[in-house]
């Protein structure tokens, strides 16, 4: 990616934010047409070089160095009513991407059908409905912090789907209830843990495929939100490494090598293309259960969610939480948080392959069967804590300044989520097996127009 492509970002924030105070969105005489936008111009630092601070699945991020590329982004939404009960919109997104690129996407296109005055039907490509904080969790200037807790929005890697959801409201006295069951797939690049050079490999490709979900809330006129979620799908991930994983296991069936010791054939079955094979994600299942609550009363801005994923792959088995408190001081808003990323269950254990004889083929095989193993289990090791103390600053209605500290912790033989450039290297294996405690700052110009 060039640096003048790099520069373009901020540059057209720059410019929007400048034009801002004149009018907040565009809306046509009829009021069919409306046209709005949102963005971030955001910096980081971190206290490291080791790993790279990043949101998961980005192609890199920040070390000691402050780097744009983490939170930055710009998206214009246009919505259009053709009837009083149909609608379309779409939303084009700008941001940072697997491919170390700001390349424009299209993030939603959808029709909305307004059946019955409670009834909604919606069908198209839209926000994939696993947090809280889904529907704007891209939305900087819509939520407290600068970005959405890392420690529970990590553990998904992605936040589109394509198909289609139904959603009936419900008042009852001062309560509102949502019911809304969804149905499609869905689909999103993740980085690669190599791109040092000459090593980089391309990203990994996850597809949650025959997507069913149903998210229930609660929203009182006290304030308080109260929400439930439950997901499972199919996973299939296509990666360099599994790629290549695969075929140095069909190399060595075909000279014989995985019939030659105990610890070879384990290998074997966990990297041939068999039904048992444990390193290849075709069709796996995986789910994922939420729960959250949010106030915002007067003064406070309280939030949580607790959350877990399951799955019968490689993919591990965690449990995420974090809880924010906020309070108001006229424009100004500190708040505190605390969150977790706990491994419940790696589901797969690396096999450590040694040599047994000193013929070429096993040593071969070996060795790179070893190194391959335990670069695709690597992304098992994620557990981390964090500390977050930050302010917001509402400068002007559709303009906010923020500053956030995180202190993360992460224990021996983990990576958190952080991104690793080559997680063979000396300085990322010392990071993967000690304790650290990594500090990193964060600033952000969040606005809507």
């Amino acid at each position: 990616m060039s640096e003048k492509k790099l520069r373009r970002l901020p540059l057209a924030a720059a410019a929007l934010v400048t034009c801002m105070s004149a009018q907040a969105d565009y809306q046509s005489p009829d009021g069919n047409f409306r046209l709005s936008g949102f963005g971030t111009l955001g910096a980081v630092h971190s206290s490291t070089n080791d790993v790279e601070f990043n949101y998961p699945g980005q192609g890199g991020g920040a070390g000691t160095t402050p780097n744009i590329s983490p939170d930055s982004k710009l998206a214009v939404q246009g919505s259009y009513k053709f009837t009083p009960t149909f609608s379309a919109t779409t939303q084009v997104m700008t941001r940072y991407d697997a491919n170390s690129q700001y390349v424009p996407s299209v993030d939603w296109i959808f029709a909305k059908w307004q059946a019955l005055p409670a009834l909604t039907v919606r069908g198209g490509r839209m926000g994939a409905p696993f947090f809280m904080v889904s529907d704007f969790r891209n939305v900087g200037y819509a939520n407290t912090t600068v970005r959405p807790n890392l420690d529970v929005y990590g553990q998904v890697p992605t936040d589109q789907f394509e198909g289609g959801d139904v959603n009936y409201q419900y008042a009852l006295g001062s309560t509102t209830f949502n019911a809304t069951f969804y149905a499609g797939d869905s689909k999103a690049d993740y980085a690669s843990a190599f791109r040092s050079s000459g090593r980089e490999l391309g990203p990994s490709n996850f597809q949650l495929k025959k997507l069913k979900g149903l998210n229930l809330t609660a929203e009182m006129d006290n304030g308080l939100t109260l929400r439930a979620g439950y997901s499972k799908a199919k996973i299939s991930l296509t990666s360099d490494s599994v790629n290549g994983l695969l075929a140095l296991g069909a190399q060595a069936t075909g000279l014989g090598i995985l019939n030659s010791s105990p610890a070879l054939v384990d290998v074997g079955a966990k990297i041939t293309n068999a039904t048992n094979a444990t390193l290849v994600t075709q069709d796996k299942d995986i789910s994922f259960v939420g729960f959250g609550a949010s106030y915002d009363q007067d003064n406070w801005i309280i939030s949580g969610e607790y959350t877990k994923r399951r799955s019968n792959s490689f993919i591990a088995d965690t449990t995420g939480w974090y809880t924010n408190v906020g309070y108001r001081v006229g424009k100004f808003t500190p708040y505190l948080g605390f969150s977790r990323l706990t491994v419940n269950s790696s589901n797969v254990t690396a096999t450590t392959v040694v040599p047994l004889a000193q013929v070429a083929p096993l040593t071969t095989f070996a060795n790179g069967a070893n190194s391959g193993i335990q670069s695709v289990l690597n992304v098992q090791k994620l557990a981390q804590r964090t500390i977050t103390l930050g302010s917001r600053w509402d400068v002007m209605p559709n303009l906010a300044l923020k500053a956030q500290w995180d202190q993360i912790h992460k224990p021996a033989d983990s990576w958190g989520l952080f991104f690793t450039r080559d997680p063979s290297a000396a300085q990322e294996q010392s990071f993967l097996q000690n304790r650290r405690t990594v500090n990193v700052l964060s600033v952000s110009m969040d606005f809507v127009f």
